[in-house]
């Protein structure tokens, strides 16, 4: 097998892929805790599934590790600033609150107010991939609010997703009336 390339040479060329950001929030043993995440994905429609990574040594992942409910939010494009609150890595779960407009639901889950989105998910299932772990969770509901946009992570920055870029038409493929589709 091939070495693999370096980390930081990887990291480099994929902050040229855009990725979407969301804060997930939970409730853990000791406190309440939120993430940035970059990875966020739907994985499956039936059931309705949600994934994203989050590093093994990441404070999230003992609350990942121990919630039975969790709250993935779409930001809006004014909503960077809590991106950025909930990737700094040396704040306690109440620091990363403090000032943030939240509430707790039903569940005393911390949800975030005035995001475009949020998912209510509970844990499906999870994997441990390298120095992260892929968690995988089950969407037992939504809320949608008015769509400010969304968050994309690339080259290192917060940005919005931008307008909708123009497409080029192809020519219609030509058949011979013969030949099988």
């Amino acid at each position: 097998m091939p070495d693999p390339v370096p980390g930081d040479a990887f990291r480099a060329v994929m902050r040229r892929v855009p990725s979407p950001v969301v804060v997930v929030t939970a409730q853990g043993p000791r406190e309440a805790r939120g993430i940035t995440i970059g990875s966020f994905t739907s994985l499956a429609l039936d059931p309705p599934l949600v994934s994203f990574n989050v590093g093994c040594g990441a404070r999230m992942h003992e609350v990942m590790e121990a919630c039975d409910r969790f709250a993935v939010h779409v930001l809006g494009e004014e909503q960077a600033h809590l991106a950025k609150r909930f990737a700094i890595p040396g704040l306690t779960g109440a620091e990363q609150f403090e000032s943030v407009p939240y509430h707790e639901d039903a569940h005393g889950l911390p949800v975030l107010n005035g995001v475009t989105a949020v998912f209510h998910c509970v844990p499906e299932d999870s994997l441990v991939a390298g120095d992260h772990e892929l968690y995988v969770g089950r969407v037992v509901g939504m809320e949608e609010h008015p769509d400010h946009g969304a968050v994309l992570y690339y080259q290192s920055g917060y940005h919005g997703v931008g307008s909708e870029l123009p497409s080029r038409e192809f020519s219609p493929v030509k058949r011979l009336s013969s030949e099988s589709s």
